[in-house]
């Protein structure tokens, strides 16, 4: 048993664990403020705001992620003509997608507060940006939470593409595990059996945040 690789090399998986926890963590950040600037640019009533915002939705959602990671670590610092550590060209390039997604999922959110709310909001004399700080948002956030979570889930799962650029994730442990032990059925399937894990823990954390906010909302 001692010599199983989960054993052998746990410290080293745990880091790999950790480097993937921290970097879809930090996506899921960016991904939400960048997402909220978006959707409201997408429901603002300046076409030229409307039309950049869909702009970014449009590339965010449909540039595969593996592309987007090449493209922020290799072509991104030789237009800026500085060096960027690869963890952070990948985490720009899951930031871009996250981002896109939630600026949909926000801007669904915004549209679902009824019209009356914010005629009522306008006529005690509140402008555009009080009516969506004070009346708005607070009640769009509270709908789009189980979304949100269900998207951290996604994001988890994608960040395995950023091994490719030596992000010294889990998956990256995997692959200098296998070559190093010549081992590949067991380093893979270690691997894939705490990915399962991983996210099954997180589907049932949504799944939890989400019946509580069905029957907030009721």
């Amino acid at each position: 048993m001692s010599r199983l690789v989960i054993f052998r090399y746990g410290g080293l998986i745990l880091s790999g664990l950790k480097v993937s926890f921290s970097i879809s963590a930090l996506a899921m950040v960016g991904g939400l403020v960048i997402g909220l600037l978006v959707a409201m640019m997408r429901v603002s009533k300046r076409r030229g705001f409307r039309l950049a915002g869909s702009a970014f939705v449009q590339l965010g959602r449909n540039t595969p992620v593996l592309v987007s990671i090449m493209w922020f670590t290799y072509v991104l610092p030789t237009l800026l003509g500085m060096s960027i550590v690869p963890y952070w060209t990948a985490l720009m390039a899951l930031i871009l997608q996250t981002g896109g997604y939630l600026a949909e999922v926000f801007r669904a959110g915004i549209e679902s507060i009824s019209r009356e709310q914010r005629l009522a909001a306008r006529s005690l004399g509140m402008t555009h940006l009080k009516e969506m700080r004070r009346v708005v948002l607070p009640q769009a956030i509270r709908v789009v939470i189980p979304d949100i979570m269900n998207q951290y889930v996604v994001v988890f799962k994608t960040s395995t593409l950023v091994s490719v650029v030596a992000v010294r994730d889990l998956m990256y442990q995997a692959h200098r595990l296998s070559s190093q032990l010549f081992r590949p059925t067991e380093v893979y399937t270690t691997v894939a059996v705490i990915y399962v894990l991983a996210v099954l823990i997180l589907a049932l954390l949504a799944g939890l945040v989400e019946k509580r906010y069905k029957r907030h909302l009721r």
